[in-house]
């Protein structure tokens, strides 16, 4: 396939608009589900018949001409079966501190000590209105207020080329120093953008992707 990504381009328009991203996601919370070994249409069945159970038990909680009794335990059916694409939000601490995660409308941040991944993040630092690339090192929360220090990704030498430059903004690669700057900015959840990926690769370089749907 990387032999026709040009053609692709053409064709499909920026990359953004047809990787594979969503759809490994997809299968990454197949892969999840407890099986215990049923396999061979079983399984594709027993998902389909309780998904469309859910649908229909949710469907009928919603009906204006539901029973009252039931409409009152309609919050506690979604509490115990949840749509899967019903965002979350992490409460607050009973005491202001240090998180190790912290999640808002379903996308979940984390200091790079507890996951690498989700500490990758595209940010605006103080008084600025580019984004960067940092890793988020503590995630700080004082009553409904939450600050992340980041350290930002260091830039590349001077020198050193990109060979992602070229194909912006059809593909949103960027190319920075593998090194982490000493640099640390404190910023709210607002100016954060989005996660990003990181592949580091020969000349002390590494290539940044954003990840965002935009």
């Amino acid at each position: 396939m990387a032999f026709h990504i040009y053609d692709f381009l053409l064709l499909f328009g920026p990359v953004i608009s047809w990787w594979t991203f969503p759809f490994e996601r997809i299968i990454g919370f197949l892969e999840r589900i407890n099986t215990n070994n049923h396999i061979g249409g079983e399984l594709e069945a027993t998902l389909s018949r309780s998904f469309l159970r859910g649908a229909s038990i949710r469907r009928w909680l919603r009906r204006p001409d539901c029973p009252a009794v039931f409409q009152e335990l309609n919050s506690l059916f979604e509490k115990t079966f949840p749509a899967y694409n019903t965002p979350t939000d992490s409460p607050p601490l009973a005491s202001d501190g240090e998180r190790a995660h912290y999640r808002r409308d379903g996308i979940t941040f984390s200091r790079a000590s507890t996951h690498q991944g989700n500490s990758l993040v595209l940010y605006y630092p103080p008084n600025s209105r580019e984004v960067i690339p940092g890793s988020i090192q503590k995630i700080l929360s004082t009553g409904a207020e939450v600050q992340f220090r980041i350290r930002r990704q260091a830039p590349l030498e001077v020198g050193m080329r990109d060979p992602f430059a070229r194909y912006r903004p059809l593909f949103p690669a960027h190319t920075y120093s593998s090194k982490m700057s000493d640099i640390v900015d404190t910023v709210p959840l607002h100016d954060i953008s989005c996660h990003f990926a990181r592949f580091k690769f020969h000349g002390g370089r590494c290539v940044v992707l954003d990840l965002s749907n935009s």
